[in-house]
């Protein structure tokens, strides 16, 4: 009898502040919910419509980041509390921490590179196009994606940390970045190996897709850094659709 007592004892220890969390959990994803309702039209033909929308949207992701921030560090005070000695309680805090890591929720440091993308500043004249004298989303969209491809563990925009669930995309004159509106100059940086910047410089690559930029004015600059630190995505993680499972299959 005494046995099973500090039996219910050790299991209450670590299972009570889990259980507060997966509360203080549930409520986090009603505020991403609330926020993945909110949708911007892609189309709209008046600009200060547009602007007013991206505007009032900013309003709204601000006040409910800050009530995610608090969530957050309500959460992460539970993990401390619920840290014992325990096997078990140690590789739930190990195998949490790596999903951190691999949803982005996490800062990363370590070497890199740096890319900056500025606009020409030139009036583009009456025969040319003016698609070639500013930064577009397509142009964000390819240098992730070459970064990615090159082996980049970290990657942000304006320290806007890019994950699976990140969106690059126009919506009217500005370029949205998980929602948040940014402008240029873009810097963009990624975490990883030296290849990085040898991939974004091959013949056909990256560097020489942004001639035409290049070439009206526009600027492309990268550089080599030894520490970068990449601020963690503080965006929604909630999956409305899909729902995981484990493949049975040999």
């Amino acid at each position: 009898m005494e046995k099973m007592n500090n039996s219910i004892l050790h299991i209450s220890k670590w299972q009570f502040p889990i259980a507060v969390a997966c509360v203080i959990l549930g409520i986090m994803v009603g505020l991403e919910y609330r926020s993945k309702n909110v949708e911007v039209p892609l189309q709209l033909d008046d600009r200060r419509e547009t602007l007013a929308l991206v505007k009032d949207l900013e309003s709204q992701r601000n006040k409910m980041s800050a009530e995610l921030a608090e969530l957050r560090s309500r959460l992460a005070d539970l993990e401390k509390a619920s840290g014992h000695n325990d096997s078990v309680s140690k590789q739930m805090q190990e195998q949490l921490n790596r999903s951190k890591i691999e949803a982005g929720l996490t800062g990363m440091k370590g070497p890199g590179i740096v890319v900056v993308l500025s606009d020409s500043p030139r009036t583009p004249p009456a025969n040319a196009d003016p698609y070639f004298y500013i930064i577009h989303d397509v142009d964000l969209q390819s240098l992730v994606n070459e970064l990615w491809a090159a082996g980049a563990e970290a990657v942000s925009i304006n320290d806007q940390r890019v994950v699976t669930r990140t969106s690059i995309r126009c919506v009217g004159p500005t370029v949205l970045v998980n929602g948040v509106r940014i402008s240029a100059p873009y810097n963009v940086k990624g975490i990883g190996p030296n290849d990085l910047e040898s991939a974004l410089r091959m013949p056909g690559g990256y560097l020489d897709s942004m001639a035409a930029l290049i070439n009206n004015g526009g600027q492309v600059t990268i550089s080599r850094v030894k520490e970068l630190t990449i601020l963690p995505f503080e965006g929604s993680m909630v999956f409305r659709y899909g729902q995981s499972f484990e493949d049975k299959n040999p």
